[in-house]
């Protein structure tokens, strides 16, 4: 193969790790729009379940007497898991596929362009920090907020705190 040719093959691979990075980039766009979506919701029913607890009183559920707050403190529940399994076990799963097939990109490209290790870097210093990988943060960020979630839903269906009528 002449020196022309090869130039012309390293170009189309620089083209295909550049798209490859734009989805990379995609991705994780879109992970974090997920994230604040999320807690965007989170706030919304959390100001409704304020707002019942207030002003609203009870309802019952199963013949249960329950403050209406609770109603959106459980729906907030299911919206919080909602859009953790669908960051976590969706996007984040893509997000991991173009990362690993950038890493493989650049593995191949390495001998002709020793710094092309974008997505290497990147994996690496989010490893380090807080010494765990992207996907354990993730873990830490919506089961943290579930906890408190279902100690508020807790403690007002189990009526420590009584509401007024």
């Amino acid at each position: 193969m002449s020196e022309q040719e090869n130039n012309e093959i390293l170009k189309l691979q620089i083209s295909i790790w550049e798209k490859v990075i734009d989805v990379q980039m995609h991705f994780n766009d879109l992970c974090l729009k997920i994230r604040s979506f999320a807690v965007s919701i989170l706030g919304v029913l959390l100001g409704a379940a304020a707002i019942a607890y207030r002003f609203a009183g009870y309802v019952y559920f199963l013949s249960y007497k329950v403050p209406t707050a609770t109603i959106f403190i459980a729906i907030s529940i299911i919206a919080w898991l909602a859009f953790y399994l669908m960051d976590r076990y969706w996007y984040h799963e893509l997000l991991k596929g173009a990362v690993h097939h950038a890493q493989k990109i650049e593995a191949s490209l390495k001998v002709a362009v020793p710094e092309i290790e974008l997505s290497h870097s990147v994996r690496e210093q989010s490893h380090q920090s807080l010494k765990m990988n992207a996907a354990k943060k993730l873990h830490i960020f919506y089961i943290s907020i579930f906890i408190v979630q279902a100690i508020a839903l807790f403690v007002l269906a189990s009526g420590v705190i009584k509401v007024s009528s």
